[in-house]
């Protein structure tokens, strides 16, 4: 079975000052690196990791969903603020 890290990318943030006022402060380009633990030491929302897991456990088990249209997924975060771009990277071994 092939596994693959999840890229996680905030491609987008919706607000003046460009920073999520969530409790993780989130800001455009920030990349996190989903594997089997979550992203550390920065961290990430934990709302935003919860709309994004089930999209990133599918991708990291998966070489293609059928609704895939592009190398990339985009989930955005329950308030709205933050699009994050998923992508995969194969690992290694």
């Amino acid at each position: 079975m092939t596994n693959y890290t999840i890229k996680c990318v905030a491609v987008d943030v919706r607000t003046e000052s460009g920073i999520c006022p969530g409790s993780a402060k989130c800001q455009k380009g920030e990349t996190y690196m989903l594997t089997a633990r979550t992203p550390e030491p920065a961290g990430i929302c934990g709302r935003a990791f919860a709309t994004m897991h089930p999209m990133a456990f599918a991708m990291r088990w998966t070489e293609e969903m059928p609704w895939e249209k592009t190398d990339h997924v985009d989930v955005v975060c329950p308030d709205g603020f933050v699009t994050y771009r998923l992508s995969r990277i194969r690992e290694q071994g």
